[in-house]
């Protein structure tokens, strides 16, 4: 390679950015004829909330736009014109941090990732133009940015009620399951999960697994409530971890097995909880924040672009925080480009999103990448936003139950209860997975946009969200399974096959 500069796996860096955190086994029953429950099922959405109306610009190989600059340094360059400099006559300081983004074809690498990248030190002082210069006499070398610590989304401290107050028509449905602890978990009965599952699972049902890759802190992959959920490669792994490079992505947090629980805990096992696919769920371990919840964005990126080279349906991240980073926005595209379905945080600050000093990332490029939707947060009890979540038209399009009573599991093999938009995300692709798994198993060819516009229009409409969230309404399971049901199967779509 031909950078003159010193490659460092493993340098902690401390910039002062906040970070967000913040089982399906249920009794068999007989096939039931839905047909009828779906006659005028869904009012629809507006087609401004659909996300099939919208279309990437073209883009490189690796997610960037066509024709984006080899070297993106933006915060130097801004600094260097504050001081009457050119963009090229910018200084790199000796000791900076940056990510360059290589193509392992090129370099004839045999790696799980086509597009990897790897911390750079800067060992002298530099020039932006001799930076770039040096960089184009690379041809493997594909993107230069800058990196920085980023972290998840902190939970909000957790008032739960002592009383559960259920829906009338609670446990109203033929699908069951004996998970102990299932009434502490308000979410799946706020959703209305288990109403779900008899439109999901009757008759021939979901048939094949759908693979969730946690971007996350890790997850305790031999909880009992986990285990039999797990994503597991050729070589017996559950994942990787970006954080200490091995592949052990075991959770020394808590968040990320919280997070993997609210998607995947296995249900019918008669302890804990149940996930909102709880079956024929695949949890992927994807390490990108260490014990403290941070982690660089080469960790970031390189989850992100395994998770989509492996192979995952669904993605789950709830981390971010106030920044730009076109780095994690490109393996966002690279990764919707590869059939993921994105699902992202939007943060706890209760600050309206916006495109200026209140962008958030990586919810924020939701908006502009079909297949991604960026979540907020509601009370699993009364549907009002939590007074924490991020809200805003533009770049928040569902809410889901986040807050009073998210049960899931936790490090230890126990269980706790948190509260975050961290909590919303995971609801959220849970419901996703449902929907992959479903198409898939009908084999009907789909993209990722069309998952997320039937979230969109399925979605439950509550008083006074209309001015928080695009669409105004939170995830209802049931809702997303009749539409699902009325446009995918009485409308006698017998699909194309999934390649």
């Amino acid at each position: 390679m031909s950078l003159n500069l010193r490659r460092w796996r493993n340098v902690t860096l401390w910039l002062g950015l906040g970070v967000l955190i913040s089982p399906l086994g249920f009794n068999c029953h007989s096939q039931t004829d839905q047909s009828a429950a779906v006659s005028g099922a869904q009012d629809s959405r507006p087609d401004d909330v659909d996300q099939t109306v919208r279309a990437l610009a073209s883009v490189e190989a690796d997610g960037a736009p066509n024709g984006d600059s080899k070297v993106r340094l933006g915060g130097s360059q801004a600094n260097a014109q504050g001081a009457g400099l050119s963009k090229g006559e910018a200084i790199i300081p000796k000791g900076t941090s940056l990510l360059a983004l290589y193509d392992n074809e090129c370099r004839g690498k045999s790696a799980e990732l086509r597009f990897e990248a790897e911390e750079v030190l800067m060992t002298e002082d530099k020039s932006v133009s001799s930076l770039t210069a040096e960089a184009a006499a690379d041809n493997c070398l594909v993107r230069v940015d800058e990196n920085h610590v980023r972290q998840m989304i902190a939970p909000v401290s957790d008032d739960v009620r002592n009383t559960f107050q259920a829906e009338a028509d609670h446990f109203t449905t033929l699908a069951t399951t004996n998970d102990a602890r299932l009434a502490e978990a308000r979410h799946i009965t706020f959703s209305k999960v288990l109403q779900a599952w008899d439109w999901f699972y009757s008759g021939s049902g979901i048939t094949t697994d759908v693979t969730v890759a946690v971007v996350d802190t890790g997850t305790l992959f031999t909880h009992p409530d986990l285990a039999d959920n797990m994503w597991t490669n050729a070589a017996g792994d559950h994942g990787y971890d970006f954080v200490n490079n091995d592949n052990n992505p075991i959770d020394d947090n808590g968040h990320g097995t919280h997070v993997s629980g609210i998607v995947g805990a296995r249900s019918g096992n008669a302890i804990g909880v149940t996930g909102v696919m709880g079956t024929r769920v695949k949890i992927m371990g994807v390490k990108v924040l260490d014990a403290q919840g941070s982690g660089s964005e080469v960790a970031i990126v390189n989850g992100i672009r395994y998770a989509a080279d492996q192979g995952a349906q669904v993605m789950n991240m709830s981390l971010g925080g106030r920044f730009v980073s076109p780095t994690i926005r490109d393996a966002m595209i690279y990764a919707a480009g590869k059939g993921v379905v994105i699902v992202v945080a939007a943060g706890n600050d209760n600050t309206l999103i916006d495109a200026g000093a209140n962008f958030y990332a990586p919810s924020g490029y939701s908006k502009d990448i079909p297949g991604a939707i960026s979540v907020g947060s509601v009370d699993a009890v009364n549907g009002s936003r939590s007074s924490f979540s991020n809200y805003g038209t533009t770049y928040v399009w569902i809410a889901a139950a986040g807050s009073n009573g998210i049960l899931s599991t936790y490090t230890g093999n126990t269980y706790t209860a948190l509260q975050g938009t961290s909590m919303a995300s995971p609801v959220v692709a849970g419901a996703a997975a449902l929907v992959v798994g479903a198409l898939r198993s009908k084999s009907i060819a789909y993209t990722p946009a069309q998952v997320v516009t039937l979230l969109t229009e399925s979605a439950r409409p509550v008083a006074g969200l209309n001015t928080t969230i695009r669409g105004g309404a939170t995830l209802d399971v049931e809702r997303l399974a009749k539409l699902f049901y009325s446009r995918y199967v009485m409308a006698g779509n017998g699909g194309t096959e999934v390649q």
